[in-house]
């Protein structure tokens, strides 16, 4: 220990010594390893650590999967739950819950907090049970809360206990309004508690009524705890057994044969899994992607350490022949890489703490799952150690096995001498340099796919004007709303007052705003002169609730026929509106107009009187949506419905944000107890449904930028230190009659060189490694010739650029001047 404390104080004095190549290496390395550990953090928090709960490897989720019109899965019914719960022996318990936004009414009198919408979640007893959890005070669901027309209770989360109630411990026992419902407050559970998701704040029970189930409604989300010894596999099986009695033992229009023309199979997924969503590809990307940038940072500080061993040969050599021993010289090396990781680990886990909070940030506007759990713990430390102990050993073992292999003694002779400086001295410092520019494409290709990708992705017509637009939404109580008339009414009532505002053009409604998940509804239509036959399941296509002039306030064109008919509260007419892709699908060569269809279990047909323009309802990568669109009032299997959460659009003349405040105002005239939330213009709207692209578009891109940046240093870095070693010979060829303009084209094409050899490899790597951006890209191919093309382009005329400084100060060498030195 003694030696490893004297090596490293005589390593820190040498480093002071030359600051300018201490702090460039430090800054380098602190730049690769921030970067990465930063990412990590992310990656470690979303995708490694385990959920917090007990035993979370227990915990999956039960949904199906199937073959029906574009859906390959679905989550349980009602019937399969309770199916399940009571047959299935794999599991030791077995959850339903279902995703609700609920009206907390606001109390009356001044100071008392306003009625506002928050995420809900209706559970099942077994669902809190499952995932062990305390309560913070009060208590938990029990068997006879959660029975049907069950005295009304809930639980509150921390976090809305505290904004709400400002964390009144004489809460608990209280009422508060729930949608219109008082409501006991029985518990309150932590803030680090966010199931089923981080932003539900309330659950209520769930209370099915096994008498009125639909086996063909899967509405529920189910988790269950793996029993003792039972695999994902054996549970699968077992459902699967168990599954068909679901139609016998809860009759409805669902069939067996129906069952098996979809293809629906039990899977049994890590709740994990389902929490984590589809963001694991991108992290995983970006990991990847700053680790090149470390893999860059780290050849650059190899280069550096190179030059500098071999600046030092004459060191070196005369402490040889003074009798130090080979490994003595080694681990003075040793010692100084060692010091410098440390500095840049350092550095680059300060450095990983505002880059953490810059993604978080970022990654905010994607909703990123388990965002809140980031946070600098001992994996992370742990991972930094190991990244930092890493780069010490990939930059200091190759100066360290160059030096072990020189002849010291005979290096101190040769260095007496003139010479001309072999190729063969360079060979280690170009290969590190052609490995830069080969990482450096392939995060270039990276980002360029992906600024391709979001530029088709933004330019797509999403089939509606979002210029200004203002969209929110608002949940009528059942309460003060009872029937489906009295909540159209009231509807139409906002529609009128909305749009005889001073500098609002036009108001609309609907049920399921485009680019947004706002009232998702996807059913089976029947089409009349289509019939489907007996037994089969009808085709699926995306279901919306709309006013009249909602087509009007989005600019979304009837290319056929009208829009709705005024609508009679008391008489509903039966009509629809489709859209073009579902009226080329039914009737490619005749109008639509005057056909029927019905998207009930009875034979309530609408008759279509319009055809509206293809909208983009799902997402800009997704095609445009075989929607049918129905009036806000309409009866279905003889019930009059009207849905009771509806988003307005409000179409203005100037900024529409600034129409917020008149609008707050019509609704709190109209109805004070439904509030009015998410209120957003469309174009955010729109901005959001590329929010994943971009986020990914950006953080390639900064790391992109950053390989670029420390590429062109190395070329112009090793191009510099072979010119400052061949001053001499390059003296000789101008006194031989070489000219200027020969030694410079000499040296730029040895940088040239480099980068070619670098792109070619970049290139052979990115048709193995880009396949991996394939389900993140957007009508772009991963090996598009275009992007491959212009980033080798871009990476020449870097090199081009990096190789220009040296060969122009080498075609200035005066040859006198340069023998002379010699």
């Amino acid at each position: 220990m003694a030696s490893v404390a004297r090596e490293i104080r005589h390593a820190w004095r040498r480093l002071r010594r030359a600051p300018a190549f201490a702090v460039t290496a430090t800054l380098t390395l602190a730049l690769g390893i921030g970067a990465t550990t930063a990412v990590f953090t992310v990656v470690n928090a979303v995708l490694l650590r385990p959920l917090p709960y007990d035993h979370a490897e227990e915990l999956v989720d039960l949904s199906h999967t199937l073959q029906l019109s574009g859906i390959s899965r679905v989550r349980q019914s009602d019937a399969s739950f309770l199916l399940y719960r009571r047959e299935s022996r794999a599991f030791s318990g077995v959850g339903a819950y279902r995703d609700e936004a609920v009206n907390l009414e606001g109390t009356q009198g001044a100071g008392g907090p306003e009625s506002e919408r928050v995420s809900a979640s209706l559970v099942s007893v077994d669902v809190l049970r499952l995932l062990r959890i305390a309560p913070l005070r009060g208590r938990l669901f029990l068997d006879d809360d959660d029975r049907f027309g069950a005295a009304p209770v809930v639980i509150l989360s921390e976090r809305l206990w505290q904004r709400r109630y400002a964390g009144d411990p004489s809460l608990i026992g209280k009422r508060i309004s729930v949608d219109g419902v008082s409501r006991e407050v029985i518990g309150v559970l932590r803030r680090d508690f966010r199931f089923p998701a981080a932003s539900t704040e309330l659950w209520l029970p769930l209370g099915l009524n096994p008498a009125q189930v639909d086996p063909a409604s899967f509405n529920y989300g189910v988790v269950a705890r793996l029993g003792p010894n039972v695999t994902r596999e054996a549970a699968t099986a077992e459902l699967t057994r168990i599954m068909p009695r679901v139609v016998t033992e809860f009759p409805s229009l669902l069939t067996m044969s129906m069952l098996e023309q979809v293809h629906l199979r039990p899977v049994v997924t890590p709740l994990r899994d389902i929490v984590v969503g589809e963001i694991d590809r991108v992290l995983w990307v970006v990991l990847g992607t700053v680790g090149f940038v470390l893999l860059i940072a780290c050849a650059n500080v190899a280069n550096l350490f190179l030059v500098r061993a071999e600046g030092r040969q004459k060191e070196l050599a005369v402490r040889a022949a003074l009798g130090a021993g080979r490994g003595a010289m080694l681990a003075q090396l040793a010692s100084e890489g060692g010091l410098l990781a440390a500095l840049g680990g350092a550095l680059g886990l300060a450095l990983a703490v505002p880059g953490v909070r810059l993604l978080q940030t970022l990654g905010g506007g994607i909703d990123i799952p388990r965002l809140s759990e980031v946070r600098v713990d001992g994996a992370v430390l742990a991972f930094t150690a190991g990244v930092t102990i890493l780069a010490a050993l990939g930059f200091s073992v190759l100066p360290m096995l160059r030096i072990g292999s020189m002849r010291l003694v005979g290096a101190l002779k040769d260095l007496g001498r003139s010479a001309t400086v072999g190729r063969e001295r360079h060979r280690a410092r170009m290969a590190l340099v052609v490995s830069q520019v080969a990482l450096a494409l392939l995060l270039l290709v990276g980002s360029g796919l992906m600024a391709r990708s979001f530029a088709r992705l933004r330019s797509v017509n999403p089939g509606f004007d979002a210029a200004r637009v203002l969209s929110f939404r608002v949940a009528v109580p059942e309460a003060q709303f009872k029937t489906a008339a009295d909540v159209y009414r009231l509807y139409d009532a906002i529609e009128t007052r909305l749009a005889a505002l001073p500098g609002v053009q036009r108001a609309g409604s609907v049920s399921w705003l485009p680019l947004t998940d706002n009232g998702q509804d996807n059913g089976a239509i029947w089409i009349e002169d289509h019939p489907t036959p007996s037994g089969a399941v009808p085709d699926v296509h995306d279901q919306v609730f709309a006013s009249r002039d909602y087509f009007a306030a989005m600019h979304i064109p009837l290319i056929a026929g009208r829009a709705f008919s005024t609508v009679d509260p008391s008489h509903p007419r039966a009509e629809a509106i489709v859209s073009r892709s579902f009226a080329e699908r039914y009737w490619k060569n005749e109008s639509a107009i005057g056909k029927r269809i019905h998207p009930g279990a009875k034979d309530d047909w609408s008759t279509i009187v319009g055809v509206a323009g293809d909208v983009r309802i799902e997402g800009l990568d997704q095609p445009a949506a075989q929607a049918a669109y129905f009036p806000l009032l309409v009866r279905q299997d003889t019930v009059t419905y009207a849905p009771r959460v509806l988003t307005f659009v409000v179409q203005t003349a100037g900024d529409p944000v600034a129409m917020t405040s008149a609008a707050r105002r019509v609704l709190q005239e109209l109805a004070p107890a439904a509030p009015m939330f998410e209120v957003r213009p469309m174009t955010a709207v729109v901005s959001r449904a590329s929010a994943r692209t971009s986020f990914t578009l950006l953080l390639l891109a900064l790391a992109s930028a950053a390989a670029l940046l420390l590429g062109a240093i190395g070329i112009y870095g090793v191009i510099s230190y072979m010119v400052s070693l061949r001053t001499r010979e390059i003296g000789v060829r101008m006194a031989l009659g070489a000219a200027p303009g020969e030694i410079g084209r000499m040296i730029s094409r040895q940088g040239l060189t480099m980068a070619a050899a670098g792109v070619a490899i970049g290139l052979l790597a990115s048709f193995a490694l880009t396949r991996y951006l394939r389900a993140l890209l957007f009508e772009i191919s991963p090996t598009d010739p275009m992007t491959l093309g212009g980033v080798a382009l871009v990476l020449l005329v870097v090199a081009l650029g990096a190789s220009w400084l040296p060969a122009r100060r080498a075609a200035r060498v005066e040859p006198a001047v340069a023998l002379r030195a010699e």
